[in-house]
């Protein structure tokens, strides 16, 4: 007599998960602190650490609201940078003070908040159409869509950010980051001249210039406008994690490695930059030290 099948009945799977794939549980702690188990699929790892981590950004917990907007229960996630949002003091705060650079929006580079704990691209979607003027919301969106490999929506949705008013400045430089990921490098290139027409000494005209140069291979070029913007701003994990490549890329690898530990530090799930430490130890010799970075990095990719 055939046994009956232990496998889940495909319909009562979660949305998302697929007959086959392992199910981790995973508590999480929803808005109003009610504790939550839910169902999260494993996903795939070749090797040590190496897989595209691009669908992580994707469905995972539920979250109610992202700054006063009802968000899809199947696509959002609780938050830090959500609570943060919801403040009336940060939002009275934000709404009193001067337009803020780039890098005060960006919200990812240095929280250190984990992919599970930030909203994802959907919910930012909602938020950002709900008020389009709104530079975070505009800027944090574009940010995902970039994480996500989507930069050319990133580039449809900073045309809207600036018809509805927001800071021009903040616009180009996320424009050249956009573009820079699109391999379209003068166009780029253009776009920092623009944005430092408007504001010459913002520090986010140095990064944006030495992470372009990386893209072009130009590391040596890169190496002195980064070392620039974070000296201004030190909380720049993306900065952090460019000058590490450009010195690594230049052989200074005591210098690479504190720059890609300097990122890791600011930004604890920049997998990239983990990677990069183990890279640079496996290039002085340091293999079991480095394997235990490559490691971290999987871990940080997977989580």
């Amino acid at each position: 007599m055939k046994e009956p099948s232990s496998a889940p009945d495909p319909q009562q799977l979660p949305l998302g998960m697929h007959e086959g794939d392992p199910l981790v549980p995973v508590e999480a702690l929803a808005l109003g602190g009610e504790l939550a188990i839910v169902p999260l699929r494993e996903p795939p790892v070749c090797g040590e650490w190496s897989y595209d981590d691009s669908e992580l950004e994707q469905t995972r917990f539920v979250a109610l609201r992202i700054d006063g907007v009802l968000a899809p229960t199947s696509k959002a996630t609780p938050v830090m940078p959500i609570r943060a949002l919801v403040d009336p003091r940060a939002i009275a705060a934000r709404q009193e003070r001067p337009a803020l650079s780039v890098a005060e929006h960006a919200p990812a580079r240095a929280d250190g908040a984990s992919r599970h704990q930030r909203p994802t691209v959907e919910a930012l979607r909602l938020a950002f159409e709900q008020s389009p003027g709104d530079s975070t919301r505009a800027l944090t969106y574009v940010a995902a869509l970039e994480r996500s490999g989507d930069s050319t929506t990133a580039l449809k949705v900073l045309d809207k950010a600036k018809d509805a008013g927001v800071d021009l400045f903040a616009i180009e430089c996320a424009r050249a980051s956009a573009l820079g990921v699109l391999l379209k490098y003068d166009d780029a290139a253009k776009a920092i001249k623009a944005a430092a027409k408007i504001r010459s000494d913002d520090p986010e005209i140095q990064i944006q210039s030495g992470i372009l140069a990386c893209r072009r291979g130009r590391w040596k070029d890169a190496i002195e406008p980064l070392q620039k913007g974070v000296a201004a701003v030190p909380t720049h994990a993306q900065a952090f994690y460019y000058i590490g490549e450009a010195l690594n890329q230049t052989d200074r690898l005591e210098e690479a490695r504190a720059a890609y530990e300097r990122a890791a530090e600011l930004e604890p799930e920049h997998w990239r930059a983990i990677k990069g430490v183990g890279m640079v130890l496996d290039r002085l010799g340091r293999s079991t030290d480095a394997a235990v970075w490559y490691r971290r990095a999987r871990d940080a990719q997977r989580s």
